[in-house]
């Protein structure tokens, strides 16, 4: 992620922000304590970075050299010493909360940069029962730390279940061989195109989808006359993959 906009001047001291405010959450100035999640302040330009301008930290090396994503996009590094971290600030999580995993052992069934949603809160010492919900352990019960998560904002949630979604739908086109909107000759698919075929319905590949990504199919129209159309795989459902047929040898 390149410089941020958005981000509002809470409060200052002699001169330097001590307190900001980016999508809903509140950030506050800390020293020598960066975590992923967190932003900063450049002490000055750089190349491919803008003075003034505020950074998500993506990393934190054990000097704590923060990783980040430039103004080009590409991702880089800076010291320590040439930037101050700011630090979300903490508000006890509540049942139904998304928040995101900032520190936590390695033997857990979660890893930093996880969300989680808040089930459970006992108020014990550990109070926070949450469910898994992106990454290798989604689905997973773990019990957090209030240390070891913070609240995540709207648009960190719904870029991580797009990116979950994502995979899932990768996975289960995987498991029969194809990429994402590959479509055979033979598939049974359901059709999303009422301008071209004039209802909804289910139809037939007819052509294997091409290198422009169209696909030929045969469905019956609002007439009942059956005719071939080209669709792009997005107007497009898999049904059935041609392989489990029972009609097909």
């Amino acid at each position: 992620m390149a410089a941020l906009k958005g981000v509002k001047t809470i409060d200052m001291k002699n001169g330097e922000i001590t307190k900001v405010s980016y999508e809903g959450a509140e950030y506050e100035r800390v020293e020598g304590d960066a975590n992923v999640g967190g932003l900063f302040l450049p002490r000055k330009g750089f190349h491919d970075m803008t003075a003034g301008s505020f950074y998500v930290i993506e990393e934190v090396d054990p000097d704590g050299d923060a990783y980040f994503f430039d103004d080009g996009g590409w991702s880089a590094v800076i010291c320590s010493d040439d930037y101050f971290p700011f630090r979300k600030k903490r508000v006890r999580l509540k049942v139904g909360d998304y928040a995101k995993v900032i520190d936590c052992a390695k033997e857990w069934k979660v890893a930093q940069g996880d969300f989680v949603k808040v089930l459970i809160d006992d108020k014990k010492y550990r109070p926070f029962q949450c469910k898994v919900q992106n990454g290798e352990f989604v689905g997973e019960i773990v019990w957090m730390h209030e240390s070891e998560l913070v609240l995540a904002t709207e648009d960190e949630v719904k870029a991580a279940k797009e990116a979950e979604a994502k995979r899932t739908i990768e996975a289960k086109w995987a498991k029969i061989g194809r990429k994402v909107g590959e479509y055979k000759v033979g598939d049974i698919v359901a059709y999303d195109d009422p301008p071209a075929i004039g209802n909804l319905g289910f139809g037939e590949v007819t052509k294997d989808t091409n290198g422009c990504g169209a696909t030929r199919i045969e469905a019956v129209d609002y007439r009942g006359d059956r005719y071939g159309y080209y669709l792009d795989p997005e107007k497009l459902t898999l049904i059935t993959p041609v392989e489990a047929r029972f009609d097909r040898s």
